[in-house]
């Protein structure tokens, strides 16, 4: 799917259908291609003038965030979280080339969304007309204000999880441990990646960016390494819940050990007697006493009750 956003030369921002798009009628244009098939890479490298070989770059989940400098078009790639069954991260291609922004990407990314319609209800002109930079820094502002509304929420769930750890072990508490920790690990080295790609884009005099935009990216790098260092911080948490929880755990089953060790304790000599009275053997102590059933029955009580008190002053039980 391809939509067209963009600031024509009279200064008013409108959609545009990409069959109908005429380059040379505005003064900057957006062009988003989420999910495209091998028709639509093939009409947007024709009307572009990017290779198709190119354009498949920005869809491949595997390319490395970084800056690219080509002859006629910069290539930018960067990490945006991916909202399915668990959070993980997904690649952004950004393509510039004269009055033409292209973000290309396979999967559905909620800031793209969030900044187009950001730009249809409010302030549609001041991104637009502070020129291709401005609208480059809002586009990767977007998706670091998704990290950190991410990393937000995950705190609150962290809070959760700790009042369930403290309560004791719960496979489904645990999963949730692993799963979140999972979540950081994509994002800490996401995040990562895109810092080094701000580190060239606040440095770099780049021609697509003003003095202004470089000290925008810098702002944005700062914010990306504040995300990075609470996706530790977040991480090194469920690291400490993960070892209390396999810590508690083992002291329950110590708990489990010590009361069967306590109860084979307490019955062994009972059926130690109860073994030796069972042996087919012509004389035994009292075996032909009247009262020798409740002579060694009573003895056998006598031997548990001493086991209960030792092991009650011992604080066993």
């Amino acid at each position: 799917m391809i939509t067209v956003m963009g600031i024509s030369k009279d200064g008013s921002i409108v959609e545009v259908k990409f069959d109908d798009l005429n380059l040379e009628n505005y003064k900057l244009i957006w062009i988003d291609c989420y999910n495209p098939n091998d028709e639509e890479i093939y009409k947007l490298s024709k009307k572009i003038g990017i290779e198709v070989s190119e354009l498949y770059i920005g869809l491949d989940e595997q390319e490395i965030p970084r800056v690219e400098e080509n002859e006629d078009y910069y290539l930018i790639i960067y990490k945006a979280p991916l909202f399915e069954e668990d959070i993980t991260t997904t690649s952004l291609g950004i393509f510039i080339k004269d009055n033409i922004l292209l973000t290309i990407h396979t999967n559905k990314i909620k800031a793209i969304g969030r900044l187009h319609k950001l730009i249809l209800t409010r302030k549609p002109k001041v991104i637009f007309e502070r020129g291709i930079g401005f609208l480059l820094y809002n586009i990767l502002n977007e998706i670091t204000r998704s990290f950190s509304r991410i990393l937000i929420s995950l705190e609150e769930e962290l809070e959760e999880l700790e009042d369930k750890v403290l309560v004791g072990y719960d496979r489904e508490v645990m999963e949730d441990i692993l799963s979140l920790r999972k979540t950081l690990v994509y994002f800490n080295k996401s995040l990562i990646a895109n810092r080094d790609v701000l580190v060239i884009l606040k440095r770099k005099y780049l021609p697509i960016t003003t003095k202004e935009d470089r000290e925008n990216f810098e702002d944005l790098y700062y914010d990306t390494l504040q995300l990075i260092d609470m996706s530790v911080t977040y991480r090194e948490v469920l690291t400490s819940m993960m070892d209390i929880t396999l810590s508690l755990e083992n002291i329950k089953m110590n708990q489990i050990m010590k009361i069967l060790t306590m109860v084979t304790t307490i019955f062994a000599v009972p059926m130690w007697i109860t073994g030796i009275y069972g042996m087919n053997f012509s004389y035994l102590p009292l075996a032909n006493n009247p009262d020798g059933f409740w002579i060694i029955l009573s003895l056998m009580i006598i031997i548990i009750i001493i086991f209960v008190y030792i092991f009650k002053r011992s604080g066993w039980i």
